[in-house]
């Protein structure tokens, strides 16, 4: 399992070849707002060091095409 803090590092290093961006101003709760080149949103958690689940993980990097 990774921590939520760390995934978010990947998700902006792999998400910006990619188009996506993390939405400054939104999400500032529980979740971080990623938006792509489209307009496409996705909401991530984020609970800092608090670990992801692996199900969860690799559902999201799916859902925004990282791999």
């Amino acid at each position: 399992m990774v921590k939520s803090r760390e995934f978010h590092s990947q998700i902006l290093k792999r998400g910006k070849k990619r188009g996506w961006h993390w939405i400054k101003g939104e999400g500032d709760g529980s979740h971080r707002i990623y938006e792509d080149k489209n307009g496409i949103r996705y909401p991530v958690p984020y609970h800092g060091a608090k670990e992801m689940g692996e199900g969860l993980r690799k559902k999201i990097i799916r859902d925004m095409e990282l791999e």
